[in-house]
């Protein structure tokens, strides 16, 4: 299966004129923005069936945003504060996480998990074309 996507770049910071300023956007069709929300549907439903996803999974996972695992994670050093624990946070930012991830080690990792043929070669595809 071979889907298409206008790539445009877009501007983030620093001179206009270096390349690594801007990051590339694709502007998918409709079509493929439905098959892509239908393969996520069954993608996590297939994760959570073999108890893959952690229940400190909150982005990606129907009723679970940001905002719920900052609810949670509130409540807990609520918790802790009125046990009389002492609470150290670190913020970690993961901004270009999904961009250093080397797509060769995540297609074999979701081919460890059992997902193969079609679906595995159209994320490759996605992920490399």
């Amino acid at each position: 299966m071979v889907l298409f996507a206008n790539v445009t770049p877009i501007y983030k910071k620093g001179p206009n004129c270096q390349a690594e300023n801007y990051r590339p956007i694709s502007l998918t069709s409709c079509v493929c923005k439905i098959l892509e929300s239908i393969i996520k549907v069954q993608m996590t439903a297939y994760l959570d069936n073999k108890k893959v996803i952690s229940d400190r999974q909150h982005v990606f996972i129907s009723g679970r945003s940001c905002l719920t695992n900052l609810l949670e994670v509130f409540e807990d050093w609520t918790k802790s504060l009125d046990e009389g624990y002492v609470i150290d946070v670190i913020y970690l930012d993961y901004k270009k996480a999904f961009d250093t991830v080397p797509h060769q080690c995540l297609l074999q990792k979701l081919q460890f998990l059992g997902f193969g043929g079609d679906v595995l070669r159209c994320l490759e595809s996605f992920l490399t074309g």
